[in-house]
């Protein structure tokens, strides 16, 4: 009797700053349950190194990742740091860069107002900011934005901030990517434009970078059934 197929690799998704596993319920539900999924937390620890050890050490041996705008960044450090236990990686959102001086002073600024007591007022704006224009009047976007933004809470967010402080240039590390790399932007995403994601999948060999039209930064959220079809179909690679 022969011995069955290898399945699929299960697959690893990390959402972005103020986000939870929420934020990937229709790209999973779009995957559907022959997909096997894992969706940890990134804010339980204040640096980019203590996430990324604390996925690997509650990830498979082996697995394929994906992090959307912070867990991106989550993300090509795992990759750095196990090269061998990835299989593929999505980068949907995200940058590699350090942090421009303006991004870090305003990190800067919500570290304080959190510490003062604003935490509900950052959240309220983050639910906004993070969605385009045309969305931002959309009433449940914002409050699954808002609801994720609660379950990260204050604690969360001020590690979050200082995981953010922490971060290093990765562009160096992209060029010793040999798996299949899917760079998501969206279109209308103001917190990291597409030219961003565009810098970030030129140096890796096995990138390829897809825009998803009429769409911001919550890719995952704003939408997930598109979002779905690129990864499965970086899957299939």
């Amino acid at each position: 009797m022969s011995a069955a197929a290898p399945g699929p690799d299960p697959l690893v998704l990390l959402p972005g700053m103020l986000g939870d596993a929420t934020v990937w319920d229709g790209v999973v539900a779009a995957l559907g349950p022959e997909t096997d999924v894992l969706r940890p937390r990134i804010d339980l620890d204040d640096s980019i190194a203590a996430l990324a050890s604390r996925v690997l050490d509650g990830a498979p041996a082996r697995f394929a990742l994906a992090g959307h705008s912070l867990g991106g960044i989550v993300a090509m450090e795992i990759v750095r740091r196990a090269p061998a236990r990835i299989t593929r990686l999505a980068l949907l959102n995200t940058s590699a860069g350090a942090g421009s001086s303006a991004q870090r002073a305003g990190w800067a600024r919500l570290a304080e107002r959190v510490g003062r007591g604003e935490f509900a007022a950052v959240a309220a704006e983050s639910a906004r900011a993070t969605l385009p224009a045309v969305r931002r009047v959309d009433p449940d976007l914002v409050s699954r934005n808002e609801r994720m933004a609660g379950t990260v809470g204050p604690d969360g967010l001020l590690r979050q901030l200082r995981a953010q402080e922490s971060r290093i240039d990765l562009h160096p590390s992209l060029a010793a990517i040999d798996v299949p790399v899917l760079v998501l932007s969206g279109e209308l995403d103001e917190v990291s434009p597409p030219a961003l994601q565009r810098a970030l999948a030129e140096p890796i060999r096995t990138a390829r970078h897809e825009v998803v039209p009429d769409c911001g930064h919550m890719s995952p959220l704003e939408r997930p059934a598109e979002v779905a079809a690129r990864l499965r179909g970086w899957l299939a690679r």
